[in-house]
């Protein structure tokens, strides 16, 4: 009896801590089931929330809700639209719109084109002539060259007429083409080249290299000479040989001007500055006397394209 009294009858805690354990395991279960739920109904009024924001948007007048135009429902034809029909355009009206003016083109343009396809007109019965020679085509060819020749013709009196009434376009104020012309034109640059080699005797020598065995130093040799005694020009001969000639008994033995000028021919003329120490080449083989001249003149005297 003791035994079933404490069965029955004794400390009732266990059993209630029993109870509450069960009642809090089938409450957390009801929470775990619960909850998808809940979440579910939390994102479905999310999306509705947002759905009508966006139809409010839509319906919204411009600038209200940022569009650029009134409705998302109303056809535009700049936008792009699911269902939406345009009516197309009239042909009259896209010929009343607007178009781009096109640029005109220059004169020189045009008449570019234009003469390049004549040029190739004229080429065009040039080849039909040459490969099927019959009379019909060999005579528009020629009648084609004989329009091109009158033009020419024209074109070349045109020019002369222009040259004679615009005496800043006539060349041959710097260098003459007839003969009463040219005579007074070849006095007056003889008496400029005359006072040069004067002036220039002061300052400036002749470097002539040679080699004593060279038959081409043998043959310029007496043009230095000669321009030495007539006009007072200083040569200074340098033998690369060590040999002598005729007209230059004495010469200079080379003493490396030979390797530091680079000349590998003779005989080799070279002007030299006996006061600035400056070295003008002035020309290799043969020339006449007044080539040497003229060049002592042209290279100390004269600028770039002065002369021409």
């Amino acid at each position: 009896m003791r035994m079933r009294c404490h069965e029955f009858g004794g400390d009732p805690a266990p059993a209630a801590r029993s109870q509450r354990d069960r009642d809090s395991r089938s409450d957390a279960q009801t929470a775990r089931t619960g909850r998808p739920a809940r979440m579910m109904r939390r994102v479905f009024l999310q999306g509705l929330l947002a759905t009508m924001s966006i139809g409010t948007a839509l319906a919204s007048p411009k600038g209200t809700a940022g569009l650029d135009y009134p409705s998302a429902w109303m056809c535009d034809q700049f936008k792009f639209n699911w269902y939406c029909d345009v009516e197309p355009v009239p042909p009259d009206e896209q010929q009343s719109r607007p178009i781009e003016a096109r640029k005109a083109k220059t004169r020189e343009e045009d008449a570019l084109e234009r003469l390049e396809a004549w040029q190739r007109d004229l080429k065009a019965k040039r080849a039909i002539s040459i490969l099927e020679p019959t009379p019909e085509n060999v005579k528009a060819y020629i009648e084609a060259q004989e329009q091109l020749t009158q033009t020419a013709s024209l074109y070349s009196d045109v020019w002369r007429r222009v040259v004679w009434q615009n005496p800043e376009l006539n060349y041959e104020l710097k260098r003459p083409a007839n003969n009463a012309a040219i005579s007074t034109y070849t006095s007056n640059r003889k008496s400029a080249e005359k006072r040069t080699l004067d002036e220039l005797n002061k300052e400036w020598g002749i470097f002539f290299f040679f080699r004593s065995d060279c038959p081409y130093c043998h043959r310029i040799s007496p043009t230095l000479k000669f321009l030495s005694d007539t006009y007072g020009i200083t040569v200074f001969p340098v033998s690369v040989d060590g040999g002598v000639l005729p007209e230059f008994p004495n010469p200079q033995r080379d003493n490396g001007m030979v390797e530091k000028l680079g000349i590998h021919q003779v005989p080799m003329l070279v002007l030299g500055n006996i006061k600035d120490k400056r070295l003008i080449p002035l020309s290799s083989g043969v020339i006449s006397a007044q080539d040497v001249i003229e060049r002592i003149y042209v290279l100390t005297s004269t600028r770039p394209g002065e002369l021409y």
